[in-house]
This record gives C-alpha cells, structure tokens and sequence, in this order.
C-alpha cells in the first residue's frame, strides 16, 4: 500500500496537540494522584512513630481519652504551603476514660494530618472504632497525632486503657451557666399624703386661678 502525499505532515500536526493534551492531564491529574495516595487509610501506618510508647505515658499527654466510631471524613490541602492534607474525621462517642469536660457532645471533630513524611496518621478507617487520645488546640478543636496511641480499640489495648480509667461513661453536655441576677436598691415607699400632696396643691391652685379668672371677667 503506497503512503498517501502529505502523511508525515498530517501525523507532525496531529502529534503536537496531542503531547499538549497529555502535558495539561498530567499537570491536572498529578496532585489529585497524589493526594489520593495520602488519604488512603493503608498508608495511614504512622510511619517514623515511636512505637515503644507506653499506653500508660500516651494517657499521661493526652488531654482526652475516649472511643468513639468513625462516621465520615473530608480533607483539605496543609496551609502555609506545607505539603499533605488535613483530614477532618466525624465521630460519633461511645465512652469516655479521660477529659470529659472537652468531649461533651455525643458527636465531634478529630484533626489529623497525612504527609509525605513523619509521624501521623492520615484518613482513619470509616465504620471502625478507635480508641482516641487527643490534645486541643487554640481553636478547640480534639488532634490525633501519629504517636498520640490512637489506634482500633482491640481488646488488648482497650484492656490496658481501662486499667488506667476504670470508671469511663458516655459524654456528658456541659450544663450552661445559671443565671445571675442583681439585687436592685429601692428608696423605701412615701406614706400615700405625702405622695399625692404635691398634685393637690396643683388642683387647688389651678382651681383658685380659674375662680379668679371668672371674677375678672365679670368686670
């Protein structure tokens, strides 16, 4: 089969918007590649963590202790140009062994955080329960590090949580602030006489100048 005229030309014309095609795909496709990668919940292994931790000193640092199941998860890029995401977890509570004034709703927010490297945890499992511990931010919001010992409530480690807290219980809303009330001071009642007599004087008064009046006219 003879080549057709032009063919070389043709494919030359072709080929260049097609490299172009390919360079902007991967150029829209890359990040999104690789923040799949870290969210993964494979990859949320806590790697570079000191695994020699006990769970006795992890309950020490943590400000709160408690369990609680993964219901869903959503994730935003680092800001300040760091490189990962932060992962946003909604958990619903199922007990807690520590910390009860900070986690007082049935419902709340754990922050982690997943990088190309370091200690942390990345995306949690949904419809797993873990045993969290956590610390509070400036904002109040409950952070699960990489080497903060959360991790699925086993029986094992659930077994050494509650040798540590054997008294946990489900979160307990804060009662809201009774309310205050300021003593007013009263001037002590005037007898009945003494507060109408200045209104009778005007009638008595008034009542004079109208005769008067009357009189005058007369004239």
């Amino acid at each position: 089969m003879t080549a057709r005229p032009g063919s070389p030309a043709l494919a030359r014309r072709l080929g260049a918007p097609l490299v172009g095609l390919g360079l902007l795909l991967g150029l829209l496709l890359g990040p999104l590649l690789g923040m799949g990668s870290l969210l993964s919940p494979a990859a949320a292994s806590g790697q570079k963590c000191d695994s020699d931790t006990s769970v006795s000193s992890r309950a020490r640092q943590a400000q709160a202790v408690f369990t609680g199941k993964v219901v869903s998860s959503s994730a935003k890029r680092l800001s300040g140009g760091q490189r990962g995401v932060e992962v946003t977890h909604e958990v619903e509570v199922d007990l807690v062994y520590k910390g009860g004034s900070r986690v007082t709703e049935t419902t709340v927010e754990v922050v982690t955080t997943r990088s190309s490297g370091g200690c942390d945890l990345g995306r949690l499992q949904d419809d797993t329960t873990y045993a969290f511990f956590v610390t509070g931010d400036e904002e109040s919001r409950l952070l699960a590090a990489g080497d903060s010992g959360t991790a699925p409530s086993d029986a094992a480690l659930m077994r050494e949580v509650e040798q540590i807290f054997p008294n946990p219980s489900p979160p307990v809303a804060a009662e809201p602030p009774s309310a205050q009330f300021d003593r007013l001071q009263l001037e002590p009642l005037r007898p009945l006489s003494r507060a109408l007599a200045p209104g009778a004087a005007m009638v008595i008064v008034g009542g004079l100048g109208l005769i008067l009046a009357r009189r005058l006219a007369r004239r």
